[in-house]
């Protein structure tokens, strides 16, 4: 069961589902999701709000939420996933170049990105951008904070708790 992010094109999620390309409208997805016998999860799609989408939808794998959202025009521009705390589960693999993306401490994943010859900076604060993959940490509120006006001497290790993948060009058009 891994879902496979596909740059430029969209996500194939783990079989039966089917693959969502963007550019898809919210009634395609409807309808791709709903055509596998089975739905996605026991609560099945649902609506949900995402500021900025015409439209979004929900559904949940193992150990994964996960969120379709579209751009002004209706149509699928962005799929995001977030690890899933309330579910005991492990988390549904979300491949990217054959890597786990949720599967790694950050920065032995950089390191897998870089082997597999995708120039990744560095994850800073927590983020990692690559053309339309961002990942990124989830708040920690027990994480140890310096004491005010000091620096921590260096981040701690730490794995990412949310992945997305944009349509091209979708991050630059929300960016103004």
């Amino acid at each position: 069961m891994t879902i496979d992010l596909l740059p430029g094109h969209g996500v194939r999620l783990p079989a039966p589902l089917p693959e969502l390309r963007f550019g898809l409208t919210e009634a395609q997805a409807r309808g791709l999701l709903a055509g596998h016998g089975e739905s996605p999860a026991p609560d099945g799609v649902r609506n949900t709000f995402v500021c900025g989408c015409s439209w979004a939808l929900c559904f949940l794998l193992p150990g994964l939420n996960v969120t379709l959202c579209a751009d002004d025009d209706g149509r699928l521009r962005a799929v995001m996933f977030d690890r899933n705390p309330s579910d005991d589960r492990p988390a549904c693999p979300v491949g990217y170049h054959g890597i786990d993306l949720l599967g790694w401490p950050a920065h032995e994943l950089v390191e897998a990105l870089r082997a597999e010859g995708v120039p990744v900076s560095d994850p800073a604060h927590g983020n990692l951008r690559h053309e339309g993959l961002h990942l990124r940490r989830a708040p920690d509120t027990r994480r140890r904070r310096p004491a005010p006006g000091r620096k921590p001497r260096h981040e701690e290790p730490f794995g990412f708790d949310h992945v997305s993948l944009h349509a091209p060009g979708a991050l630059t058009r929300y960016a103004e």
